[in-house]
């Protein structure tokens, strides 16, 4: 029944949703593409090169993630690369996507993507040539150009209702019991996804919310009780008991001493950091016995190979997992994960599972 209340949520969102997934997709495509294009890869390979040869002569490192976006490439069905081999050449019958052609197919709705990936995309370069930058520096660059781009994104109806899901995933006993407790929220951006929390409980709840982007928090800080009445207005009274917190921080080292919330949360934000096992282990040891870790996480093999690279342009961006990856790191702490895939909404009793522990 929870299942089936998540998924409702879900699926009256994205309706479309395999058609959405594959627009957002073609977007993230373009711009790693369009990168390579900037950099003079396609016409290099006019004539076939060796891997050695494409490093040599663009100034590119060779490492995991090279491999990979070459390997990305060569292995769409629609390949603007061939492998013959062990020479690379541009395939001339695959013609590189066009900008004007992909926004006529695009549902406005997530159109603001592609300007995230655009400003992105300019540190897959950056990566291939070993030069990658900080998530912080990313974000806060251009004054603030990511950074406003996000609050955006992150006010769209497809996040807003995976958040309500997540909920709608929790029995109705825990979801009441959770009224009045002190919940951490980790990756917590703009304030947008605070604010929906705050109002999914009208109030009633005590939000400690981090992120490791300062001019997120400052965004957050500024303008949380506008999207709360952006989000309900007809909205609870705003008090200084019931006011969130907001504080800079970094997931994988929480500055939280232990068992000091009744509940953790964070949505679609684990491929971010640098060390996600790390998160949950940090998440289980400041959340009190007994307590909830909840939230959603998008994995491998439903996470689109390109979106993958595009995140992972960021030095300290691990990327997306794969779910058993997810289920494993929560085992190695003595902790069962209920998961809901493809949305990854997960719900975890923070409690040692005896059969877990070793």
């Amino acid at each position: 029944m929870r299942k089936a209340r998540a998924w409702w949520q879900i699926f009256r969102t994205i309706g479309g949703g395999m058609q959405a997934g594959r627009q957002l997709n073609a977007l993230f495509r373009y711009s790693v593409l369009m990168s390579l294009e900037h950099v003079g890869l396609y016409k290099f390979l006019e004539e076939p090169k060796s891997y050695g040869e494409i490093l040599s002569e663009l100034n590119f490192v060779d490492g995991e993630y090279t491999r990979e976006v070459f390997g990305t490439v060569v292995n769409d069905s629609n390949n603007v690369i061939i492998l013959e081999g062990e020479h690379y050449v541009r395939n001339p019958e695959e013609p590189l996507p066009n900008y004007e052609e992909l926004m006529k197919r695009t549902n406005p709705r997530i159109r603001p993507l592609m300007q995230v990936a655009e400003n992105m995309s300019d540190d897959i370069l950056g990566r291939l040539m070993d030069e990658r930058v900080d998530l912080p520096e990313m974000f806060e660059r251009n004054e603030n150009k990511l950074v406003n781009m996000f609050h955006e994104v992150m006010g769209a109806s497809v996040y807003s209702k995976v958040r309500i899901a997540v909920f709608n995933f929790l029995p109705r006993r825990e979801f009441h019991w959770l009224h009045g407790k002190k919940l951490l929220e980790v990756g917590c951006g703009s304030g947008r996804e605070t604010a929906e929390l705050w109002s999914i409980f009208e109030g009633d709840i005590r939000i400690t919310a981090i992120d490791p982007v300062p001019s997120m928090i400052e965004m957050a800080r500024e303008n949380f009780s506008k999207m709360v009445k952006n989000v309900d207005p007809q909205h609870p009274p705003i008090s200084s008991e019931n006011t969130p917190v907001f504080e800079e921080g970094n997931a994988i080292n929480l500055r939280y001493e232990d068992n000091t919330f009744e509940a953790g949360f964070f949505a679609i934000m684990l491929h971010w950091t640098s060390d996600p096992r790390k998160v949950i282990q940090e998440l289980v040891r400041v959340v009190k016995p007994g307590g909830i870790i909840l939230g959603s996480s998008s994995h491998k093999p439903y996470i689109n190979p390109y979106v993958d690279l595009v995140i992972r342009s960021s030095r300290n961006s691990y990327g997306f997992c794969w779910k058993e990856e997810f289920i494993n790191w929560f085992e190695e702490e003595g902790r069962r994960v209920e998961l809901v895939t493809p949305a990854g909404i997960f719900r975890v009793i923070n409690t040692p599972d005896d059969s877990l522990v070793q």
